[in-house]
């Protein structure tokens, strides 16, 4: 009898630890990926060829997460060389094209001296060519490319400090973020794609509603016959304000370009000249 009551206390204390155990192993789990992954990325162990938005079960440093991004380029006839667009910003959304949230993804990198990281960068055009090719139309420069790095960089997976494993420089990801984005810009250079279909800036018009305009379908079959897909287009009014090209990712940083998942503002479009 005695063993039977020994056996008893036993199965029951097993069956405490069995109810018990499960929520012990999810807190590991929770707490070991991101204490086993910081010290163990490897770059080399990335699948070749991985297209963003396409597998849950890619390393967010091989592949970003947030796998559906919009270049937003800007026309203001107040900023920026004459003949190029000028960049608003580059914006992950997530893969079923929901915004992330206006705060970004990580508070511990929310920096706002950016102008002081990138005078300290190792790419050292990189300030000048922030400045000519994403000023800000409000004249503060460190607010808005701090606004930007922090609700959009670092929503930027492949950009995680882990990703970079033992070659890392504290905040290198900033400056990384904004070149690739100057880069991406030169490469989809709308200035020149609209020209090579005849459209070019107008006259300057006073007024509202100006006239001497283009349509949507002109501006939409010029983009198209540059990189085979359509853009969305922003007015105010007639007013062209924005040119966005969506994008998805291959491998880490390699974007391409997708048709868009966002909606025009415009019909008639007044493309005017820069003064």
């Amino acid at each position: 009898m005695q063993i039977l009551s020994n056996i008893s206390v036993a199965l029951a204390a097993l069956a405490v630890y069995a109810r018990s155990a499960p929520s012990d192993r999810q807190h590991a789990l929770a707490v070991q990926p991101e204490s086993l992954q910081s010290g163990t990325f490897q770059p080399d162990t990335c699948p070749i060829d991985t297209i963003s938005c396409q597998r849950q079960d890619v390393d967010p440093c091989c592949s970003p997460k947030n796998g559906l991004l919009v270049l937003a380029q800007q026309w203001d006839t107040r900023w920026g060389p004459t003949d190029q667009f000028t960049v608003h910003g580059l914006w992950p959304d997530t893969c079923d094209g929901n915004r992330l949230p206006d705060n970004g993804c990580d508070p511990s990198r929310a920096y706002t001296n950016i102008i002081d990281i990138l005078s300290n960068s190792s790419d050292t055009e990189l300030l000048t060519d922030m400045s000519v090719y994403w000023p800000s139309n409000k004249g503060d420069n460190n607010w808005f490319w701090s606004h930007e790095w922090i609700k959009h960089g670092t929503c930027v997976t492949t950009l995680h400090p882990r990703c970079y494993a033992h070659s890392y420089l504290p905040r290198q990801e900033v400056s990384d973020y904004f070149r690739s984005i100057l880069d991406l810009r030169a490469k989809y250079n709308l200035y020149n794609a609209l020209n090579a279909s005849g459209i070019v800036p107008t006259e300057p018009e006073s007024g509202r509603r100006p006239k001497n305009t283009y349509t949507l379908a002109q501006f939409k079959q010029a983009i198209r016959k540059a990189w085979g897909v359509e853009p969305n287009v922003k007015c105010r009014g007639r007013r062209l304000q924005e040119v966005w090209l969506w994008f998805k990712v291959r491998g880490r940083d390699s974007y391409y370009p997708v048709e868009p998942w966002g909606k025009d503002t415009c019909y008639r479009i007044s493309y005017q000249q820069k003064v």
